[in-house]
């Protein structure tokens, strides 16, 4: 009986181990996001029908439509030296899981730390045509410090 209850104790203490070895796995490769690739971005005026909140958009498209959730940081340039930075979450798309373009609304990108007025510069000067570059940073989860994108592209003369 004895060797019989060392054996089942010993097999315990194996399967504990196997146990915690694949949490520790699935924590380290589970938690991982897919690759994404930044393909191009455009910016759209036909979206608006007379609201005028949706009259200056941003199309952010990428290789393969997201599967997962990312934060994307955005510096619009304009041909005047208009700039505008934001930035904000990206989800899959509900309404249209295939898509692999995002529509942004490029009002969202005012903060705290925009310009004076900037909802009037991006409507004079945010439009397709006079933007001289678009820098568009993709994370993981929204950066703390000095986190490094997953993703990057420079886009100039849009």
């Amino acid at each position: 009986m004895a060797i019989f209850d060392a054996m089942k104790k010993n097999n315990q203490n194996v399967l504990r181990f196997m146990a915690v070895g694949l949490l520790f796995f699935v924590a380290l490769t589970g938690c991982s996001k897919a690759p994404v690739t930044l393909t191009s971005v455009q910016f759209l005026e036909n979206l608006d029908k007379g609201s005028g909140n949706f009259d200056r958009v941003l199309q952010i498209c990428f290789s393969e439509p997201l599967k997962d959730t990312y934060y994307h940081r955005v510096a619009i340039v304009t041909k005047e030296n208009v700039k505008i930075l934001g930035g904000g979450f990206l989800k899959p798309l509900a309404s249209d899981p295939t898509s692999k373009c995002h529509l942004r609304n490029v009002y969202s990108y005012i903060n705290k730390d925009s310009p004076v007025e900037a909802r009037q510069l991006i409507k004079d000067y945010v439009k397709a045509g006079n933007v001289s570059q678009v820098l568009i940073q993709v994370y993981n989860e929204k950066p703390k410090a000095k986190e490094l994108p997953i993703a990057e592209k420079l886009f100039r003369d849009l």
